[in-house]
């Protein structure tokens, strides 16, 4: 009997030991699963706070290939390159020289040093479109100036035909008040290389037509920078003396033709000619400002306003802003009436 009591209490202790032991095994691991969970979720919350970090100390890099030789392409740059710096972006900007060759070993150039986004004022679109397509396969946003590219991902377009007759409008207004019902010759600056400069070069030429019927056009020549305008010029009144009026598709040729006419021309005659161009550059606006023979310029927001714009689109494709793909300068007339309000506004330091 004592033998069965013994045998009894001795399987209850066990049992009892056992179940403690089961209940202590199953604390334990719940206690190391937690410890787990916490040291993963540290991990993991220290992971995103390094990556959140990495990605605002990240200096977004953007390649810009312009002709400098165009005086706003020129005044684009630079500012491009402040602002673009007080947005904590790198702006590099190098120079086409106007070669469609030499634009697309830039931006090959642009690709193998890690640019995030490549700003093209490009020579020949068609030119670019496989390098730019060779950028956009690297990840790289392609942003173009004044041309459309195809394989680009955003555009800072002219309204082309717009921007001509506006400034063929005010040609035509000049010379029905400085000769009304005479005929007189005129010369057209163009640049027909670029598709977009020959639909400015129509409205220009179409308005007057339109406005001033009696104007004839006698010379077209290409300019696209100031030693183009002036040549031009000279060599416009050289053949045709009795021209009243150059219209200039740009500044260089605008602000050329000025400095080119001033030297047939007495200051007493500076009111007896027009120039009229596009860009309203420093130049031009101070052309106007001070009498000279160029009166009026069509502003298409000019190149600082180019530049911020260009530099607001890259960083937003950075910080992935929505944005319109395809967006477009403003046209405003500048002559004698608004020219000052416009240089104290645009230029004045």
């Amino acid at each position: 009997m004592k033998k069965r009591v013994l045998a009894v209490l001795m399987s209850v202790a066990m049992t009892a030991a056992l179940l403690a032991g089961c209940g202590t095994t199953a604390t334990s691991e719940t206690a190391a699963t937690d410890t787990e969970t916490k040291a993963k979720e540290k991990t993991e919350a220290a992971k995103e706070e390094t990556t959140d970090t990495a990605a605002a100390s990240d200096t977004y890099k953007v390649g810009m290939t312009f002709n400098l030789g165009n005086l706003t392409w020129a005044e684009l740059t630079e500012e491009a390159k402040t602002y673009g710096a007080s947005k904590g972006m790198e702006i590099t900007v190098q120079n086409s020289n106007d070669d469609a060759t030499t634009q697309v070993s830039q931006i090959e150039n642009f690709i193998q040093s890690g640019m995030n986004a490549i700003i093209v004022a490009a020579v020949e679109s068609n030119a670019v479109e496989d390098v730019c397509k060779k950028a956009q396969d690297a990840g790289i946003k392609v942003i173009a100036y004044t041309q459309v590219i195809e394989n680009s991902d955003a555009s800072y377009l002219v309204d082309a035909y717009n921007t001509g007759y506006a400034c063929g409008e005010r040609a035509a207004k000049w010379i029905n008040e400085n000769y009304p019902d005479q005929e007189i010759e005129w010369a057209l600056e163009d640049l027909p290389k670029y598709p977009e400069i020959i639909d400015r070069a129509n409205g220009i030429k179409e308005a007057i037509e339109k406005l001033a019927p009696k104007a004839k056009l006698v010379a077209t020549q290409p300019a696209e920078v100031m030693a183009d305008g002036q040549a031009n010029a000279e060599n416009f009144m050289q053949s045709n003396p009795d021209i009243k009026v150059i219209c200039s598709i740009g500044s260089g040729g605008g602000a050329g033709a000025n400095e080119g006419i001033k030297s047939y021309l007495t200051e007493d005659q500076y009111d007896s000619f027009g120039i009229f161009g596009i860009d309203a550059t420093e130049q031009e606006i101070l052309n106007i400002i001070n009498g000279d023979p160029q009166k009026s310029s069509v502003s298409l927001g000019g190149g600082a306003v180019h530049g911020d714009c260009l530099i607001d689109m890259a960083y937003n494709f950075w910080q992935k802003i929505d944005q319109e793909a395809e967006q477009y300068m403003p046209i405003t007339v500048i002559d004698s009436s608004n020219a000052q309000e416009y240089y104290d506004e645009h230029f004045a330091k």
